[in-house]
């Protein structure tokens, strides 16, 4: 990835010394490597140039909605509407650009007249469910996404027909992984739903999930993805299941804690941890930026750069613990020395992924995150989680403009109100945190 970075700078040199004008290719080559604001000095220029470039106003849009200058980006994509009306990607842009700043409203409405003109456009079709579901109307939401799952093959008929019969007792059903490992830890409760219908659940999962998930009671046959299945009745991806058993926020299951961590790992953190009489919280900083959706959008992006934590370091009685692997551990050699975060070496490695987090946690007073799988790992272990979420509009999963989650009655939601405004939403979180230490 780095030598094809560097690649990318070379050529943009090398262009600049060939190319007396700017052109798309270098505009799209700056986008491309997420220098946007050079990316955006360049279509401006090709704009001055030719004001019906149409290419050039919608890469212009796409650059200002990835820095979060949403007002921008609108007036770019309404640049490229007025040269053609009927360009859906552009009008689908300018819908996702009201849903990032939180207006569903006006963003369903986009999307309506888009699919009322042309049907056929999916990813409008895609977008105005998950617009329904993000908003919290569960019933426009589901209905429209069902086109989706028949269309991608995960509808899951046969596991339908099983519940709508109520015959789904001793049948043999298999949950197959869908998304990232977060996504596996957030769905895999629909497993303990469908063993208390009597079902036999066979789960096949991500082969560095089957750690924690084997301490799973309500599994009965937990494979790796690519090995061969075992034979069932029917089966069903895990991120399709809300949608199969058509739950919304009160009837979605809530049971907490549904992973458990290792005993015997639990005792031994405790063991590490306890000389330190502090209050204690775990925290994460980033999420995996390759499984980012979208990933050329940084305002999507759910991470806060880690010095920004630094105010909670200043609390007295508190001490900070890092439970981030992999990307954003290169952030731990920039600290500055007054900075006190307590590292785990080796994390993970001897038990296996996620089962030391999974114990460190049981023996922490509080988990602070970004959106990725440890929110969802202590989130469903029963930990008390605050969810740090950026400022375009959540995932569908967490409702907007709500700081609870009808997923994990132990969550609490802190949103960032401007783009990229970190230190305002850690000031909210130092405030809480203040609190909630006053009051224990």
């Amino acid at each position: 990835m780095k030598n094809k970075k560097i690649l990318s700078i070379l050529f943009l040199s090398i262009s600049y010394i060939l190319h007396t004008t700017p052109s798309l290719e270098i505009g799209m080559e700056y986008q491309k490597n997420e220098q946007f604001t050079d990316a955006i000095e360049c279509y401006r220029e090709i704009i001055n140039d030719e004001s019906d470039n149409i290419n050039a106003f919608f890469n212009l849009g796409c650059c200002y909605l990835a820095l979060g200058e949403s007002e921008k980006a609108l007036d770019a994509f309404d640049a490229v509407l007025r040269l053609n009306p009927h360009a859906w990607p552009a009008l689908y842009n300018k819908a996702f650009t009201y849903k990032t700043i939180g207006d569903l409203d006006t963003a369903i409405k986009i999307y309506q007249e888009i699919i009322n003109i042309c049907p056929e456009y999916e990813p409008a079709q895609l977008g105005l469910g998950f617009a329904y579901i993000t908003q919290g109307d569960f019933e426009h939401g589901w209905q429209q996404h069902k086109r989706y799952l028949m269309q991608s093959g995960k509808n899951g008929d046969a596991l339908r027909a099983l519940l709508e019969n109520n015959t789904v007792a001793h049948k043999k059903i298999l949950l197959r992984p869908e998304g990232g490992l977060g996504d596996t830890l957030h769905f895999i409760r629909y497993a303990e739903r469908l063993k208390n219908m009597g079902a036999d659940v066979i789960v096949a999962c991500q082969k560095p999930l089957i750690p924690i998930l084997s301490r799973c009671i309500y599994i009965d046959h937990l494979i790796p993805c690519g090995v061969k299945l075992p034979d069932y009745d029917a089966d069903a991806t895990l991120m399709s299941l809300p949608a199969i058993f058509n739950d919304n926020d009160t009837t979605a299951p809530r049971t907490i804690p549904y992973l458990f961590a290792d005993p015997q790992l639990i005792k031994y953190w405790k063991q590490r941890l306890t000389r330190d009489t502090n209050f204690k919280i775990g925290i994460c900083w980033q999420a995996d930026v390759h499984n980012d959706i979208p990933s050329k959008l940084p305002i999507a992006r759910r991470g806060v750069p880690l010095i920004n934590f630094a105010p909670l370091n200043s609390i007295q009685g508190v001490s900070l613990y890092s439970l981030q692997k992999y990307d954003g551990v290169e952030q731990l050699a920039t600290l500055p020395s007054g900075f006190t975060l307590h590292v785990f070496d080796n994390l993970d490695e001897k038990a296996g992924p996620f089962m030391d987090t999974a114990a460190i946690i049981k023996n922490l007073d509080l988990v602070i995150t970004v959106d990725t799988a440890i929110a969802h790992l202590a989130g469903a272990l029963g930990a008390k989680v605050w969810i740090i979420q950026p400022y375009a509009t959540a995932d569908w999963r967490w409702i907007c403009h709500r700081t609870d989650s009808y997923w994990y009655p132990n969550v609490r939601i802190f949103k960032q109100q401007k783009p990229f405004d970190y230190e305002g939403v850690i000031q909210e979180v130092y405030g809480a945190l203040q609190e909630l230490i006053t009051q224990q």
